[in-house]
């Protein structure tokens, strides 16, 4: 039990208030989107990813190392995204700019054993990824090549995330694979509530899913060394 606690302590306090300030700042942010409260929504969204940001900085700081350093600059995307999508206009705008997030991501998985080709995940996630866009293609109208290419990236993400299970299968490893598939499953939810049908709930699955994912993604690096 004590080895498995210890994957999941801590050891600086500043992460310790910047996690609880995620948290805060995450559920104000659902409360004002289910109240359609725009001005206090712009506010707490971003400032979420903010804090997120910070967090990666700081274990950045302590260990110097390559991943860290890749999953701030696809943070920065991330919250980029973020902001664009705030705004149904800019939809396009934000696609692209959690493109290069996820992006970066893979290559912050790859950094760690190098990329993995082992296929078995790959012919899964592709047909996953490529029943999701048929289901969706005839909804997607001006998005479909912009959705293709984005979703081909993600399988690509969540390939090197769970290649590294394959490679060593300790709880840290099982974690950031998890984190892949939980923002995969916010942008799946996210390509539903647009290009399908919009549902009760679905910002908070969206949000909720997605901050977890980050989050785990930024503090894993404490965990690499």
């Amino acid at each position: 039990m004590g080895y498995i606690i210890s994957y999941f302590y801590i050891p600086n306090m500043e992460i310790v208030i910047l996690s609880v300030g995620v948290l805060i700042s995450a559920v104000l942010a659902v409360i004002y989107s289910q109240r359609d409260n725009v001005k206090w929504y712009s506010v707490f969204k971003p400032l979420t990813t903010i804090l997120i940001i910070s967090i990666a900085s700081i274990v950045y700081l302590k260990f110097n190392s390559f991943y860290s350093a890749i999953i701030i600059v696809s943070l920065i995307f991330s919250l980029i995204g973020d902001v664009f999508l705030i705004h149904k206009k800019y939809f396009l705008h934000g696609l692209s700019s959690f493109l290069l997030a996820h992006i970066g991501f893979t290559i912050g998985f790859a950094s760690i054993y190098g990329f993995n080709w082992t296929f078995t995940p790959l012919v899964f996630l592709t047909l996953i990824g490529a029943s999701y866009f048929i289901y969706l293609r005839k909804d997607l109208d001006k998005y479909a090549i912009p959705v293709a290419i984005y979703i081909s990236v993600i399988v690509i993400m969540n390939w090197q995330a769970i290649g590294l299970v394959y490679i060593n299968n300790t709880i840290v490893f099982f974690g950031m694979a998890i984190a892949s598939l939980l923002f995969s499953f916010s942008d799946s939810i996210l390509a539903y509530s647009k290009f399908k049908k919009p549902f009760c709930g679905a910002e908070i699955l969206t949000l909720s899913t997605y901050w977890i994912s980050i989050y785990i993604l930024a503090i894993a690096g404490l965990y690499l060394e």
